[in-house]
């Protein structure tokens, strides 16, 4: 049976609040920290998205986010193959893919420079 934790003395405290610490925290919490780890902490906590590579040739290149709706725009060639074609299934699509979703303005700019409108 548990002890209340007022009947703790401070070192068997301690030890008891570690353990919980050491058993209820994420992996990467119990990392070891040595020389390394801060260069590959960011990893360590957040995976990269996976993202695709935007088109060099683009027609949208100079302009604000350019890369940001090339990649979208190939996201949206891909899902159009696959069938999809509402609103709420092509940003869902993105939201998959990148990890952001895309506004149903930059689906009907695409639909437009695609000429499917």
């Amino acid at each position: 049976m548990k002890k209340h934790w007022a009947l703790y003395t401070p070192s068997e405290a301690i030890s008891v609040i570690r353990k919980l610490l050491r058993h209820n925290s994420p992996a990467w919490l119990n990392v070891e920290v040595d020389r390394d780890f801060f260069k590959h902490f960011q990893t360590a906590i957040a995976p990269e998205p996976k993202l695709l590579p935007p088109q060099c040739n683009s027609s949208l290149r100079g302009r604000p986010h350019w890369r940001r709706i090339t990649q979208v725009f190939q996201i949206l060639d891909e899902a159009t193959t696959e069938g999809m074609v509402s609103y709420t299934a092509l940003i869902n699509c993105v939201r998959q893919t990148t990890g952001k979703g895309c506004s149903r303005k930059l689906i009907s700019k695409w639909k437009l420079d695609r000429g499917l409108r």
